[in-house]
């Protein structure tokens, strides 16, 4: 299954039949150009999803209302692919941005540890 990791490495995945490497590399301004028009694409999917509920119903209103369930249904499945793809193309920043995240709260646990006191012997 794609995104499960194999013994605990940084960008190593398991894939059907054998493991595949990541190929690490510097980010660049591609990179976020496309991070930003995959975002783009996902909202654009999503804003439909939530437009349709705006629909009228017409003089068939089961009929229609069949027709709006199945068509949501149907965005919501495709929302989904986007979004798988959308993680597999920009897997490269959001690792980063994850390692990150990662070493900023591990910073503030370090800074906010309280330091033990020192006991004496009387």
């Amino acid at each position: 299954m794609y995104g499960t990791s194999a013994n605990n490495v940084r960008h190593l995945f398991n894939d059907s039949e054998e493991e595949t490497e990541l190929d690490y590399r510097t980010i660049t301004i591609t990179d976020f150009t496309q991070l930003l028009q995959s975002i783009e694409d996902i909202s654009i999917t999503a804003y439909t999803l939530s437009e349709g509920v705006k629909m009228s119903f017409e003089k068939t209103p089961l009929n229609m209302l069949n027709h709006v369930i199945n068509t949501h249904i149907e965005v919501i499945n495709e929302l989904g692919k986007k979004i798988k793809l959308f993680k597999k193309k920009n897997q490269l920043i959001l690792e980063e941005l994850k390692e990150e995240k990662k070493q900023k709260e591990e910073k503030i646990k370090e800074e906010t540890k309280p330091q033990r006191r020192k006991t004496e012997l009387l």
